[in-house]
């Protein structure tokens, strides 16, 4: 019975400070990351991480000055998380360029759209590669991993990793310029 009542005081918590949070989260954000994701969102994902935290029974009496600094640090990583994809999209330049500007072009879909619908839209993105070692591939790209590191990652050579990288990047740029945004 605990944990129901320490769910609830947790929910209550982030409904009477709910605004509160929000206006901090708006102070993270980017103008540009305003524009892909909105605050409610962000305590959106706030309240389902403290909601799993309080469930796995992590939570145990802490003071309201802890609470506050547990409820910052997720919304930080919660900002952090999405900011990163986005950063590292608008960061990619040479070759890789053109793939993340088809890719960035794709994402204003998720225009307040929630993680779930965020993330949905990346994996829909990543399910135009029919292998799933391409998209293993893209996925580490997104997360900014040398081709050494996704050679590690994948078990082949980073010259293996290279070439076919070279075919991804065309297959998927061309496959996303052909799609238009929805």
């Amino acid at each position: 019975m605990r944990r129901h009542d320490d769910r609830e005081a947790a929910a209550a918590f982030l409904q009477e400070y709910g605004p509160r949070i929000r206006r901090r989260i708006r102070g993270k954000l980017s103008p540009a990351m305003r524009r892909l994701y909105d605050s409610q969102d962000i305590l959106s994902t706030i309240s389902r991480r403290l909601d799993m935290y309080v469930r796995s029974g992590k939570l145990e009496a802490i003071s309201e000055p802890q609470l506050w600094a547990l409820v910052f640090r997720m919304a930080d990583h919660a900002v952090i998380d999405k900011a990163r994809v986005f950063a590292r999209l608008q960061q990619v330049e040479d070759e890789d360029g053109a793939l993340a500007r088809e890719f960035l072009r794709h994402l204003p879909r998720a225009d307040h759209a929630t993680d779930a619908e965020f993330a949905l839209e990346i994996e829909r993105v990543m399910m135009l590669l029919p292998d799933e070692l391409d998209r293993n591939i893209v996925s580490y790209w997104i997360e900014g991993a040398t081709s050494q590191e996704i050679a590690e990652r994948v078990e082949l050579s980073a010259a293996a990793v290279r070439k076919r990288w070279e075919r991804i990047r065309g297959e998927l740029r061309e496959r996303l310029a052909a799609e238009p945004p929805r």
